[in-house]
């Protein structure tokens, strides 16, 4: 078992990677193949013969139907680079204690863990292209929160964006019965 214990490497800017096993989280699922990359914070995966789409605990990354350019521009950014250091490789998933197993769209709700170690999550967050999802508590919350701050002091990514709201889409149509 793996908990979501990390540890910061101690340089300003270095990934936060994963700690030593202490058998108090869940169990980290290896040999997990990234097949699709859907946005900046949902990819699909193949793993044990099947594929599974994965939404990135602790994170949000501007929408791709934005209304607003620089806000879509920000998000196609955030998809372009999960989709270069991610898709096609060999990743690990750990779940985090504080979440369910899937959101209310059917997601697996996880970290990505490369295989250096590094959470790619926070990744995300230190560089700019998501925001901590305040939303929801998650062990790696505090974490998260000093790599935005650093984000934001480095004024890169959406924290470069113009005032407003993190999301701002088109309303969905109504239902028909």
């Amino acid at each position: 078992m793996f908990a979501a214990l990390l540890l910061a490497t101690g340089l300003a800017g270095d990934p936060v990677r994963l700690a030593s096993p202490d058998g108090t989280g869940f169990p980290l699922e290896t040999d997990v193949r990234v097949v699709s990359v859907h946005d900046g914070d949902t990819i699909t995966v193949k793993t044990d013969g099947r594929t599974e789409k994965v939404r990135l605990v602790g994170i949000d990354t501007p929408e791709l139907d934005d209304e607003r350019d620089a806000y879509r521009d920000e998000a196609v950014a955030a998809r372009e680079f999960v989709r270069l250091r991610l898709k096609g490789k060999s990743i690990s998933l750990e779940r985090d204690g504080h979440q369910g197993d899937r959101d209310d769209y059917g997601r697996l709700l996880r970290y990505v863990i490369l295989p250096d170690g590094t959470d790619f999550n926070d990744e995300l967050v230190r560089k700019g292209y998501a925001r901590v999802y305040d939303r929801f508590s998650f062990t790696m919350k505090s974490q998260f929160k000093r790599s935005e701050a650093e984000a934001k002091r480095e004024h890169i990514g959406v924290w470069a964006l113009p005032p407003g709201k993190p999301r701002q889409t088109p309303a969905s149509p109504p239902r028909t019965p």
